[in-house]
């Protein structure tokens, strides 16, 4: 177990039998930061989170990141993962020839009219993905009575094929909500809608969005979404963004969908109990409080302005509560 902190230049390494932190000596630090923060990026497994402190695990080490991620490096660390899992699997030889044998099959039921009616397969445009869609998902994203204030016919199911033509809609209050067009209305209209609403909302969308990005998504147009979200400054104002087009997510196209997906789920993730990551972060605020003191009174000033000249190059960014102290400590 590590627990490090990149912008100010910390190192603790966490005793597995007593749990508690040991701050390395300064000189020993920059090397090790350096590792820790890649290993974070490229290889890391976030497990939690809070506001200041992401549990990771990388490999066979535990690490405990101090310091609150940008998006795109959080989104990475979230979903880079799944993302990249979702494409090595889409395609992987194993699928395609799952895929091919089933879709196979399915053609020769079809045709002696056996076919199971929720079996969808557009034969014509990808039905590599829809077959690996329904093998993974089924067949509806969502099962209940809904009413169409317009017309009062019921929608019992939202089907995944019919997923591309929701609208993701606020309520009065600013929560999201989920409309499907009513096909006894109108379903070109985003005002004539069955709306699905609360927090099922929120569960369904984000089951449709890994329904559409099921073939997951390169390293490129994961950034371009995370960019796209910070752009607009929060998870949460994007997808108020996305509301407030009135489009429905076909017309988002595949950077729209990834960074609605990582903006739902973000939002979701942010309401949930912290748990883990908050005590954490209450251990770690206590041992920041001790490393100060050690790093900013007890260690010798040489040592100090040697790890300060090299931190800034190695990783990017200073400490700057550690530069503002040697300033302070050069008259003595």
């Amino acid at each position: 177990r590590i627990a490090f902190d990149p912008v100010r230049g910390r190192l603790w390494v966490v005793c597995g039998h007593c749990f508690r932190w040991n701050l390395q000596p300064v000189e020993e630090r920059d090397p090790a930061l350096y590792e820790l923060e890649r290993a974070a990026r490229d290889v890391g497994v976030v497990v939690t989170s809070t506001a200041h402190v992401t549990l990771l695990h990388a490999g066979r080490t535990l690490l405990v990141r101090v310091g609150a991620a940008r998006l795109p490096e959080r989104a990475w660390w979230r979903y880079g993962g799944e993302l990249r899992r979702r494409r090595a699997a889409f395609g992987s030889a194993a699928s395609k020839l799952t895929a091919y044998t089933f879709g196979t099959l399915q053609k020769l039921v079809e045709l002696l009219g056996l076919g199971d009616g929720d079996v969808r397969i557009h034969w014509d445009d990808d039905p590599m993905a829809d077959i690996i869609r329904w093998r993974r998902f089924g067949w509806a994203a969502w099962r209940g009575r809904e009413s169409c204030p317009y017309c009062q016919s019921t929608l019992r199911a939202l089907p995944y094929e019919l997923s591309w033509w929701v609208y993701p809609l606020r309520d009065s209050e600013g929560r999201l909500e989920l409309g499907v067009p009513c096909s006894r209305c109108d379903p070109w209209t985003p005002e004539h809608v069955h709306r699905i609403r609360g927090r099922t909302a929120e569960a369904v969308l984000s089951r449709v969005l890994a329904y559409q990005n099921v073939a997951g998504a390169s390293e490129g147009l994961l950034r371009n979404a995370s960019r796209a979200i910070e752009e607009v400054g929060s998870p949460e104002a994007y997808a108020r963004d996305a509301v407030d087009r009135g489009q429905s997510l076909w017309k988002l196209g595949p950077t729209g969908a990834v960074a609605l997906e990582i903006a739902v789920n973000e939002t979701a993730e942010s309401r949930a109990p912290t748990g883990v990551a908050g005590e954490l972060e209450f251990l770690w605020r206590r041992e920041e409080a001790l490393a100060r003191i050690m790093d900013e009174e007890l260690t010798p000033l040489r040592v100090l302005e040697a790890h300060l000249g090299r931190l800034p190059v190695r990783l990017g960014r200073g400490g700057p509560d550690l530069h503002r102290l040697a300033r302070g400590r050069g008259d003595r």
